[in-house]
């Protein structure tokens, strides 16, 4: 019997496989995928993250030190900082890299084993796949969002996500991300071009409802505007949790990743704030395991540590995603160009409040700016909308199936 199951080989996964078997514990990790790290993702690393967690140079597609924004009118700013704020990096080599090392210190790995149910006993987990079982005393679940494990536990679900959709595309004269903006384009969220090797780009775009089209419609214009000249590959829709689940651990279980929605709601990213609470889970998960308590009591250390660490951009963030959705494009294009005249982008480029993965201090910045700040305070009346559920997302419709979402178990 192992000491832990680890369910997805996403970042979160192969983490936490890797810090639990470098302290010489067992264990095993379990993905329905073939191939690790194929998760739809623009594969954006900030600074932070890739100082932390380093990858091989020559896996790095591009740094980040410029970023066009095009607004709902048409204008474009373009955002330029000193150093860059990114990597474009080869996001299966990325994630690989952690799997390559947790193989390295005796983690095991059961690739394409689809987990179907999780069950707890008194004094171990069974993790059930559709080609047998495997025990252990306890399991961290990084399935990615949609899964149905956490459910089956009782932990719920988030309450808030969003559909996101990608492909590869060739592209003309695209050096540096562009972002675009506008109800025609992706209503209360954006759409992307990540440039990777030359000539290609990721393109994409977060939505509530009708991802499909939305991208088509898209691609259409980045195609009559010359800067996408063929897709690639077939877009791919997929989960994006907004909103963290309220409790992240059960007995003998914990929760880490896009599963738990440990995600920023301003951009949809995961990987760092996944990596960072794979580390609070192998952490706490030695302690348990040191002192053969893996009762939820025992566990529940593990969500008071991560939400220590990440709840305030979470929660800052989702504020912030939540106003900005409700901003109509005369709002959106207001804030856009008083940005850009008001020298407010040059000095935020400057500012020690600029990070790639921490956003906070950015958001109280632009709320505290006395223009930016007071075109936002213009949809004060919108607020009290904030406190009702948002649409749900179409991801459970027939063109969004969870087949198709990218969910690794």
């Amino acid at each position: 019997m192992q000491d832990v199951i680890v369910v997805g080989a996403g970042p979160a996964g192969n983490n936490a496989a890797l810090s639990l078997a470098s302290q010489g514990y067992g264990v095993t990790v379990i993905d329905s995928r073939e191939n690790i790290g194929d998760k739809l993702c623009t594969g954006l690393v900030g600074e932070e993250c890739f100082r932390r967690y380093p990858i091989d140079p020559a896996l790095v597609y591009r740094e980040i030190s410029a970023a066009s924004v095009t607004a709902p009118s048409g204008e474009v700013v373009r955002f330029e900082t000193p150093c860059p704020v990114a990597r474009v990096v080869n996001r299966v080599a990325y994630v690989s890299s952690f799997a390559d090392r947790a193989r390295e210190v005796g983690a095991e790995y059961l690739l394409g084993h689809r987990v179907v149910k999780l069950e707890q006993h008194k004094d171990r987990v069974t993790v059930v796949t559709e080609g047998g079982s495997v025990e252990a005393r306890a399991s961290v679940l990084a399935t990615g969002f949609g899964s149905q494990l956490s459910r089956q536990l009782g932990l719920g679900e988030p309450a808030d996500y969003v559909v996101g959709v990608q492909a590869l595309v060739q592209t003309q004269g695209v050096d540096e991300v562009e972002v675009y903006l506008g109800r025609e384009v992706a209503p209360g969220f954006f759409a992307w071009l990540v440039p990777t090797q030359p000539g290609y780009a990721l393109a994409g775009l977060l939505v509530r409802k009708d991802a499909p089209g939305r991208f088509a419609s898209f691609i259409a214009a980045r195609q009559d505007d010359g800067k996408v000249t063929e897709t690639v590959n077939k877009p791919v829709c997929w989960g994006i949790p907004l909103r963290p689940l309220r409790k992240t651990y059960a007995d003998r279980v914990l929760v880490v990743g896009d599963a738990a929605g440990q995600v920023k709601p301003t951009t949809g990213g995961g990987i760092f704030y996944s990596l960072l609470a794979s580390e609070v889970a192998s952490g706490s998960l030695q302690q348990a395991l040191c002192e053969d308590n893996l009762s939820a009591n025992r566990l529940g250390a593990y969500q008071k540590q991560w939400r220590n660490l990440l709840s305030n951009e979470l929660e800052v963030g989702y504020l912030a995603r939540r106003v900005f959705e409700y901003l109509g494009d005369s709002h959106t294009s207001s804030l856009i160009h008083q940005a850009s005249n008001n020298g407010f982008i040059a000095e935020l480029a400057d500012s020690p409040d600029l990070s790639f993965d921490w956003h906070s201090s950015m958001i109280s910045k632009i709320m505290g700016h006395p223009t930016l700040g007071g075109v936002l305070r213009l949809v004060n009346p919108l607020l009290a909308r904030m406190a009702r559920s948002p649409e749900p997302a179409e991801i459970f419709s027939p063109e969004v199936s969870m087949a198709e979402t990218g969910t690794p178990v």
